[in-house]
C-alpha cells in the first residue's frame, strides 16, 4: 500500500480530529482503510466523561470523507440510510472501515467493525450528475 493514499486521507483532518491511518487497499469498487481510534482526539472531549466514547457522527464523517476521497471524487450526498449504531468505540479501539460503491443504485456502503464487534453501518445516496 501506498504511502500516497495514506497522506491523502490524514490531510482530510487536523490532527486532533483524525484516526490514524495504519493501511489502505482500494479495489475497483471497494475499499478497506485500517484504522487505531487514538485516545487523545477531540472528539472524546465531554462525550461521556465517565467513559469517552466516540461520537456515532464522527463516525459518518469519517466514513463520508474517505468515501469521497477514494471512490466518489466530486459526487454530493444527498441523504443517510439505514445507519445502525451497534457498539460504541472506545479510545485506543483498533477497527477497520469497509466501503462498498453501487454506481447503479448511487450509494456507498460502509461497515465498521474490529475481528469481534461490528460499531456501525449504513449507506450514503448521492446525487447523480
Amino acid at each position: 500500500m501506498s504511502d500516497d493514499k495514506i497522506n491523502l486521507l490524514s490531510g482530510l483532518f487536523t490532527k486532533d480530529q483524525r484516526p490514524e491511518i495504519l493501511s489502505v487497499d482500494v479495489a475497483e469498487l471497494k475499499a478497506l482503510i485500517t484504522l487505531h481510534v487514538p485516545e487523545d482526539l477531540s472528539w472524546f472531549d465531554g462525550h461521556f466523561p465517565e467513559q469517552k466514547v466516540l461520537p456515532g457522527v464522527v463516525q459518518i464523517d469519517w466514513a463520508g470523507k474517505f468515501s469521497k476521497a477514494l471512490l466518489l471524487n466530486s459526487e454530493r450526498f444527498s441523504q443517510l440510510t439505514n445507519v445502525k449504531f451497534k457498539s460504541m468505540v472506545m479510545p485506543n479501539t483498533q477497527m477497520s472501515l469497509e466501503l462498498t460503491y453501487l454506481p447503479e443504485k448511487h450509494l456507498i456502503k460502509f461497515h465498521f467493525f474490529s475481528e469481534h464487534d461490528s460499531f456501525s453501518s449504513g449507506s450514503f445516496k448521492f446525487l447523480t450528475p
